[in-house]
């Protein structure tokens, strides 16, 4: 099913709750089959609706003509590839779990501790042809393998390797910990702690990690949708409507806006407040076996730090290849690793580096990496500290970067670090590098190219994706 298809649909239903007879619209559209490409359809479409809502999907079904024939703007195509039902176009976040996510329980799509780390630390994840699907049995003896939290220390998912669950809300409850500073982090221990008693208990940390629905699998399941699976082919790429597909939308529309139902729904074996319930490698290392257990500020923080040196130290190591500090070349893909940046600046940034390093240098240690990565925690108050000079496009000289990172993290980044990003940053060789390039990479960099970079407004790019965001609520 195309985009243009269901642009289509969705203008013949709001057509349909505005009164406006059905065979007009066909009229004044020109048909509903044809020949007309989907630019001439989105402008038909215009003229038919009269309203700002049609205009929307109007021009998202003109967008859509500029697209390949199978291209997927709502992400169906991406549902079917991972198994898992949607009702929303997957996010990136979404996408980058359920390409690592290897474990299946009761139709819910989980992580291993190994798998979080992969998505972490890998490019893609490693070679398997299915989801392991685990029984009440297996899942058993794999939650009795998690320790109590009084010995958890920066090795935890390390050791539990395949050992153990963890849903989608705690990945990114995990993602967030690991993009956050200090400061920051006391904000969240204060959104847990519901009752302001200073300790966080199983049911207040529950209630916040049950804001996020869960990812069902879909491979076991059928919808009652005449549809069947997302699969688009050539001969689908026009702005057509046979009977099934009005009879299906019709119907399951109108009993959703007017009865509150969704007869078309997939129906799992447990309901998703059931499937919230369920206890996981996190609930239960936090809170222990019976779930008595509650987390002081201090114990909280202490998982937060031992998440952050874990994944830290592993990322290190990766690089350091067995030696005891890693080149300056290889510091250099390190941070710029996750980053959106376009190949040919990835590889002269590379370059520059190769250039301007001697092969004698002795390398970054696994402490300098660590003060580096603290400042990358921290980069949210950074920016805030050099707005005046990001805002001015104003250079800055390696002293005046120093006296910034001090004034932000409360100790200065060792010199060899504040060297190195003047290798990779400072294009012309000047002894300067610019705030705004710096930090629009480093903040790829800290969220791991999984958050979305903001688009200035009042333009067609924000425009077109507002209206798909809006049109794949539906």
């Amino acid at each position: 099913m195309t985009s243009r298809r269901v642009s289509a649909w969705l203008h013949l239903l709001r057509t349909l709750g505005r009164g406006r007879n059905i065979e007009q619209v066909r009229q004044k559209s020109g048909g509903w089959t044809g020949n007309a490409s989907g630019a001439e359809y989105g402008k038909r479409t215009a003229a038919a609706g009269g309203s700002i809502l049609a205009m929307s999907t109007a021009a998202v079904c003109a967008y859509a003509a500029t697209l390949p024939v199978k291209s997927d703007m709502f992400g169906e195509s991406e549902q079917v590839k991972h198994q898992v039902h949607s009702d929303h176009k997957l996010t990136r976040r979404e996408l980058r779990f359920l390409q690592f996510a290897s474990v299946e329980y009761d139709d819910v799509i989980y992580m291993s501790p190994m798998d979080f780390i992969d998505s972490l630390t890998l490019d893609r994840p490693r070679e398997r042809v299915y989801r392991r699907v685990v029984k009440e049995n297996e899942l058993k003896t794999m939650l009795q393998a998690t320790p109590p939290f009084r010995k958890g220390d920066k090795t935890l998912f390390r050791r539990l390797e395949h050992q153990g669950l963890i849903s989608y809300s705690e990945y990114i409850f995990l993602l967030t910990l690991l993009t956050k500073s200090k400061s920051a982090f006391k904000i969240a221990f204060l959104m847990f702690d519901d009752d302001e008693s200073g300790t966080i208990e199983k049911d207040e940390f529950l209630t916040i990690r049950n804001l996020i629905s869960t990812l069902r699998s879909s491979r076991n399941v059928n919808s009652n949708s005449p549809q069947g699976t997302a699969n688009a082919s050539a001969d689908d790429s026009q702005c057509q409507l046979d009977p099934t597909d009005y009879h299906f939308v019709v119907s399951r529309h109108a009993n959703r806006l007017f009865y509150g139902l969704d007869s078309y729904q997939i129906v799992f074996a447990k309901s998703e407040e059931e499937v919230k319930k369920q206890d996981t490698t996190l609930v239960l290392h936090l809170f222990g076996i019976r779930g008595n257990g509650k987390l002081s500020f201090d114990e909280f923080q202490r998982f937060y730090e031992n998440l952050q040196e874990e994944i830290m130290e592993i990322e290190f190591l990766e690089f350091a290849r067995g030696m005891p500090t890693i080149s300056p070349v290889d510091f250099a893909r390190l941070i710029l690793r996750y980053t959106i940046v376009n190949t040919d600046d990835y590889y002269k940034y590379i370059q520059r580096v190769q250039e301007r390093s001697r092969s004698d240098e002795k390398g970054v240690s696994l402490e300098q990496w660590a003060k580096f990565s603290i400042f990358l925690n921290n980069l949210e108050e950074f920016t805030t500290a050099v707005r005046l000079y990001t805002n001015a496009d104003i250079s800055v000289s390696p002293e005046e970067f120093t006296r910034a990172v001090e004034s932000t993290i409360g100790q200065r980044l060792d010199p060899v670090i504040v060297n190195l990003i003047f290798r990779i940053f400072d294009a012309n060789n000047d002894g300067t590098l610019s705030y705004s390039e710096f930090l629009a990479v480093m903040n790829d960099r800290l969220h791991r190219g999984l958050r979305g970079r903001l688009e200035k407004q009042y333009t067609w790019k924000a425009f077109k994706n507002c209206v798909v965001n809006e049109i794949t609520r539906f």
